[in-house]
């Protein structure tokens, strides 16, 4: 899991790890798979941070969490969280010129910070209702914040030359 300041748990469960699965390929999150998996990649800058109670509404953040994290982690009363991202580059896809990706409150979760830059690997992912099919970000992938993303982004510059 390459992460800068972008927080994720160290217990996700992903699935390209996963050996048991008839699929399963080691190479499943180097960045050219990623690459291909993706809709988009992207270089973007966190606009808001969004969260979602469990009725699918808007719910202002409310401590005391699990753990006394800073932030919701899995057992706490949201959904999860809306990130708006401004888009400054796009490396595959043509998305529009900002997004809006979901990131469900469980240990699989990303973390974004407003004004942070990320690099990263957008992807539709089926979430339980009422939040349903979003774009999100995969954790366990090559999503990385600036400037330590500069090495993956030298990795993605060349996957989108192989591909054309």
């Amino acid at each position: 899991m390459a992460l800068g300041s972008v927080s994720s748990p160290a217990l996700a469960y992903c699935v390209g790890w996963d050996k048991t699965l008839p699929n399963y390929d080691p190479r499943y999150y180097s960045v050219g798979h990623e690459f291909r998996r993706a809709e988009w990649v992207i270089k973007a800058k966190v606009l808001k941070e969004v969260w979602i109670g469990d009725d699918g509404k808007e719910k202002p953040l409310a401590p005391p969490f699990q753990n006394d994290a800073p932030r919701p982690w899995g057992f706490d009363p949201y959904s999860g969280a809306f990130y708006d991202l401004k888009i400054e580059r796009s490396f595959k896809g043509h998305p529009p010129s900002v997004i809006r990706v979901f990131s469900e409150n469980s240990t699989g979760r990303f973390w974004l910070h407003r004004g942070e830059e990320i690099l990263a690997f957008v992807f539709t992912g089926a979430f339980e209702a009422p939040i349903g099919k979003q774009l999100t970000l995969d954790t366990c992938g090559n999503l990385e914040s600036y400037p330590k993303a500069i090495g993956v982004e030298l990795a993605v510059r060349k996957a989108a030359k192989v591909q054309q």
